[in-house]
């Protein structure tokens, strides 16, 4: 039901960044519209003003963070990069983004979780056809250039690299426990991670030393 009076301009942003807050600390089952509107300090009918129902909210909230960010990502690998400089190019706007929307990592994991990325379905596909794509096609011209070992699956290589950034995020509290923090992980050592994801990925994608082939890893034997 539309307010009676005209909205606040900046009204659906607030809107958005209290359900972003909301949706991260409860899920999208436990809150309610209610909170909603307390958080952003507006009379929640306003949410019927600007989105159909609160899923459609939690859609937005969504496209907001992780759609921007993955539908900005291919101008940042344009045409004429190594492989090595794309892997790089990635892992460092992982970092950054993650750390410019501390909610996402926690909003992520509940979409997976509670929607099996249902809900964010569109926003995988842009991933999918995106910079997913694009990393791969780096890492596929990145073994005809013979930079990239030929034994591995450039789409298996490529999940392996992504992952490993936003593995770090998602269980953040645990990699502050293992690295020995409380609470968050410092700055500093998020930088040192930053590199040494690069590092790890490029040792693990380069060709065996002094330019040997390298081999598929055999399968091991059946038993009965």
């Amino acid at each position: 039901m539309p307010p009676a009076a005209a909205p606040a301009a900046d009204a659906p942003a607030a809107l958005l960044e209290a359900a972003e807050g909301l949706f991260a600390a409860q899920g999208f089952a436990a809150t309610t519209i209610k909170q909603i509107g307390a958080a952003a300090r507006l009379n929640p009918a306003l949410i019927y003003y600007y989105f159909p129902d609160k899923l459609a909210l939690y859609a937005a909230v969504l496209d907001r963070r992780l759609g921007q960010f993955v539908r900005a990502m291919p101008a940042r690998l344009p045409a004429g990069l190594t492989a090595r400089e794309g892997i790089a190019i990635v892992v460092r706007a992982q970092v950054a983004f993650m750390r410019s929307s501390p909610h996402v990592p926690r909003l992520l994991a509940r979409e997976l979780a509670d929607h099996e990325a249902a809900v964010a379905a569109p926003i995988m596909r842009d991933l999918a056809h995106g910079p997913f794509r694009r990393l791969q096609a780096l890492i596929r011209e990145g073994q005809a250039a013979g930079e990239i070992r030929t034994d591995l699956d450039p789409a298996l290589a490529t999940i392996s690299t992504i992952a490993q950034v936003a593995w770090f995020f998602v269980a953040h509290p645990l990699m502050a426990r293992l690295l020995g923090h409380e609470g968050t992980v410092p700055n500093r050592t998020v930088d040192r991670f930053t590199e040494h994801a690069i590092t790890f990925a490029l040792a693990a994608l380069a060709p065996a030393p002094g330019g040997r082939p390298s081999r598929r890893p055999r399968r091991p034997r059946r038993t009965a």
